[in-house]
C-alpha cells in the first residue's frame, strides 16, 4: 500500500488522468484549489468549449477531487451547458436550481461567485486560472535537483512530506512569475506520528529557468536553519 507523498502523487496523477483531450472548440482549461467545509481542499479542473466559428457556449467538463475528506480523496467528474452574460460565466449542474457563477477576470482568472452572482465574503482564494491543456508535472521530495522541461502555463504540483502537529511546515522560495493556484493543501495521514502530505499546486509563467526552492522549518524559528530544503528547476518553453 502506498502512502505519504508516493500515494498523494499517484492521486494527483490519476485526478488529472484525463487532462490529453484537446478540441478545436476548447475555449480552454481552468483549474484551482476551491476551499472546502469538511477536507483539506478541492482541486478543481473545468474545461470550456464554444461552438466555432460562432464562439456560441456548447459545454463545460468539470472534475473536482475531494483531497483528505472523512472518506478518503475522492474525484467527481461531470459536465454540461453553460452561459456567458457579460462577464459572469454560469454552469448549469443538471438539477433544478444547481447553478455555478464564475466572474470572469480578463482571459486568465474565473473567480466563484455565490448564487446570487455576488462575491463571496470569504477571504479564502476561489479562483481558477487559464493552464496548459497539456497533463500536470508531479514532483516529490526524492526529485530534488531535477530539471523539469514544462509548457507556459503547465501545471506543476509538488507533494512533500509534510507534520504539521510539530509545527513544522514548508515555505517557497520561487520567482514571481510562478504562480500559486491556491493555498498549499495539507492532508493528515492515519494518526499524528504517521504526519502527512503537503500539495503545492504551481503554474508555470515566463519562458527560461525557472527555480523553486522549499524550506522545511517552523515558523516561529525564524532565525534557526531550515531541518530540510529542496530545490526543483523548471525548464518552461
Amino acid at each position: 500500500m502506498m502512502r505519504g507523498p508516493a500515494r498523494a502523487a499517484a492521486l494527483v496523477a490519476a485526478a488529472l488522468a484525463g487532462c490529453v483531450t484537446i478540441s478545436s472548440s476548447s475555449v480552454g482549461t481552468f483549474a484551482g484549489v476551491m476551499p472546502c467545509a469538511d477536507c483539506a481542499g478541492i482541486l478543481t479542473e473545468l474545461r470550456l468549449y464554444a461552438e466555432q466559428p460562432s464562439g456560441r457556449p456548447v459545454r463545460y467538463e468539470l472534475t473536482e477531487t475531494y483531497l483528505g475528506s472523512r472518506e478518503g480523496d475522492r474525484s467527481i467528474a461531470g459536465g454540461g451547458p453553460w452561459e456567458i452574460s457579460g462577464d459572469v460565466i454560469q454552469l448549469d449542474l443538471g438539477r433544478p436550481g444547481a447553478l455555478r457563477n464564475f466572474l470572469k477576470l480578463g482571459d486568465d482568472e474565473l473567480r466563484l461567485l455565490d448564487r446570487n452572482q455576488r462575491e463571496l465574503a470569504s477571504k479564502a482564494p476561489h479562483s481558477l486560472f487559464r493552464v496548459s491543456d497539456l497533463p500536470a508535472v508531479t514532483l516529490v521530495e526524492a526529485d530534488s535537483g531535477a530539471t523539469v522541461e514544462v509548457e507556459r502555463g503547465g501545471r506543476v504540483f509538488v507533494v512533500l512530506g509534510s507534520n504539521r502537529t510539530t509545527g513544522f511546515g514548508w515555505t517557497l522560495d520561487a520567482p514571481a512569475s510562478i504562480a500559486h493556484l491556491g493555498d498549499p493543501v495539507y492532508t493528515q495521514g492515519v494518526t499524528p506520528r504517521e504526519g502527512g502530505t503537503e500539495i503545492w499546486l504551481l503554474r508555470a509563467g515566463a519562458s527560461g529557468k525557472q527555480e523553486l526552492r522549499f524550506q522545511y522549518r517552523r515558523s516561529f524559528e525564524s532565525g534557526a536553519a531550515p531541518a530540510k530544503t529542496v530545490g526543483f528547476t523548471l525548464s518552461v518553453r
